[in-house]
C-alpha cells in the first residue's frame, strides 16, 4: 500500500511541477494556453486611445465664395458656410502589415516606411494612398478590405498585434496617430463613394496587456459604445445598399449622356452638376451636403459635395481626377477652407471649381452668364491660384501632395 501510495503521490508531484512550468512558459509567452486556463487574465490590463483627447483633423469647408457682378443684370452670388470637426480617438488589433487585397488598383508596393513616387497619371482611385508610409497603408487597405462590414456601422476592425513594435519605441504612438489621421483623409479623398461613414465617430482603441514578458498593445478601429458611425440619416447597411443603388442609377443616367472627346465629357459633367444642383447655404442636412450622395441624390451640396460628385463621375468614366483642399480667398479680402479638383487632359492637369462655377443668383434674371459659369473651369496656375491656394498639410509632419497644374488655362 505505501508502494502504491508512493506512485500516486510521485505523480501528483511531476503533475504539479509540469503545470506549474506550463504555467509558467504562458506567463512569459512562451506557451499559450487557453484564456480559461491562464493565469494572464488576472495580470494588469488596459484598454486606452493613442493620442487621447487630441482631435484627428479632417478639413472643414467654410468657403463663402467670390462676389460676381453680372454686367447685365447686376446680379452677385455667394457661396457656402460649412463646418466639419473630426474627433476621432481609437481602437486597433493584427499581425502584419496588409497591402490592398487588389493589387491592380493600388500601386506601387510599398515594403518600407518611404513614400512612393505619385503617379500624377492615376485613374484607379490610388492618388493618395500612394502617398502615405507602410502603416498609413495598413491602416487604408484594411478599411477599404471591410467596406462591407462597415456598412453595418458598429463593426470594428481589428488589426491585433500589428503595431505592437511600433508602440514600443519612444515615439511609436505619435507616429501610428499621424499614420491613421492621413488614412482616413487619403481613403475618403480616394474614395468619394464612401460616403455612408462619419468618420467623425470612428475611434482607434489601443488595449494593452501587461505579463512578465513584458507590455503587448493590440489595435482596432471601430464605434464608441453604444453608438454608430453611419452617417445621419443611415441607419443600418440595408439603408447604405439602397443609397448605393440609388447612386449607381444616377450615374448610369449621367454617363450614357456623355458623348464627343474627352475635353467634352468633363465639360458636360461640369454643366450637369451646375445645371442639377443647389448650393446648400440653409445649413440643413449639412453632413449629407458634404457628400456625392447629397449633390447627386438629394441634387444640395456644399463644395466638397461637389468637388466629391466631380471626382466620382470622372474615376467611372476613367478620366483622372483629384479632389483638392485649401483656402480660397472671397470678395471681403477673407480666406476661407475650400474644397475643388484637378484634371488630367491632354497630359496636363488643370484646375477645376464646380463650386464656384455655380453662384447663387441674387436678383436681375436670375441668369447665370457664361462668364461666370466658366470662371473656374480648366484653369492653369497664373490665374487659379490668385484666389486659391490649396493645402496638403494634414498632421504636423505629414503632407499630401497635388499635381502641378499647368501655368496657363486650357482655353
Amino acid at each position: 500500500m505505501r508502494r502504491v501510495g508512493s506512485f500516486f503521490l510521485t505523480i501528483f508531484v511531476c503533475f504539479v511541477i509540469v503545470a506549474c512550468l506550463i504555467i509558467s512558459l504562458d506567463l512569459v509567452g512562451i506557451v499559450k494556453l487557453p484564456e480559461n486556463l491562464s493565469l494572464k487574465r488576472y495580470l494588469p490590463k488596459s484598454v486606452g486611445t493613442v493620442g487621447a483627447g487630441e482631435e484627428i483633423y479632417y478639413p472643414d469647408y467654410n468657403a463663402t465664395g467670390l462676389s460676381a457682378e453680372n454686367k447685365v443684370t447686376q446680379d452677385t452670388y455667394v457661396n457656402e458656410t460649412i463646418e466639419i470637426t473630426q474627433n476621432t480617438e481609437q481602437n486597433t488589433t493584427d499581425d502584419d502589415f496588409y497591402l490592398p487585397i487588389d493589387n491592380s488598383i493600388y500601386s506601387p508596393t510599398i515594403t518600407n516606411n518611404d513614400v512612393a513616387p505619385i503617379d500624377y497619371n492615376v485613374t484607379d482611385n490610388s492618388f493618395f494612398y500612394t502617398q502615405l508610409d507602410t502603416y498609413g497603408k495598413t491602416f487604408y487597405s484594411r478599411l477599404y478590405s471591410n467596406l462591407d462590414n462597415l456598412k453595418t456601422g458598429i463593426y470594428s476592425v481589428d488589426f491585433g498585434t500589428t503595431f505592437n513594435e511600433l508602440l514600443h519605441t519612444s515615439n511609436g504612438e505619435k507616429i501610428l496617430t499621424d499614420a491613421f489621421q492621413l488614412s482616413i483623409n487619403a481613403l475618403l479623398l480616394d474614395h468619394p463613394e464612401i460616403f455612408y461613414l462619419d468618420v467623425t465617430k470612428m475611434y482607434m482603441f489601443t488595449e494593452s496587456t501587461t505579463t512578465f514578458s513584458g507590455t503587448t498593445y493590440r489595435i482596432s478601429i471601430g464605434p464608441d459604445s453604444g453608438n454608430s458611425y453611419l452617417l445621419e440619416g443611415f441607419s443600418s447597411a440595408q439603408d447604405v445598399y439602397d443609397a448605393e443603388n440609388n447612386l449607381d442609377i444616377e450615374l448610369y443616367r449621367i454617363t450614357s449622356n456623355l458623348s464627343g472627346s474627352t475635353y467634352d465629357k468633363i465639360l458636360q459633367v461640369h454643366n450637369y452638376l451646375i445645371d442639377n444642383i443647389i448650393y446648400d447655404s440653409t445649413n440643413q442636412d449639412m453632413a449629407v451636403s458634404h457628400t456625392l450622395y447629397g449633390a447627386l441624390i438629394n441634387k444640395t451640396a456644399v463644395c466638397d459635395g461637389y468637388s466629391k460628385a466631380f471626382k466620382y463621375i470622372l474615376d467611372k468614366i476613367g478620366i483622372s481626377c483629384v479632389e483638392v483642399c485649401g483656402v480660397a480667398q472671397n470678395s471681403s479680402g477673407n480666406t476661407e477652407s475650400h474644397a475643388w479638383n484637378d484634371v488630367l487632359l491632354d497630359g496636363k492637369w488643370y484646375a477645376v471649381d464646380v463650386t464656384w462655377d455655380d453662384p447663387i443668383i441674387v436678383g436681375g434674371n436670375g441668369k447665370l452668364t457664361n462668364e461666370l459659369r466658366y470662371s473656374y473651369f480648366l484653369k492653369g496656375s497664373d490665374t487659379f491660384f490668385e484666389t486659391h491656394e490649396q493645402d496638403g498639410f494634414i498632421v504636423e509632419n505629414g503632407e499630401f501632395k497635388y499635381p502641378e497644374i499647368s501655368m496657363v488655362s486650357y482655353y
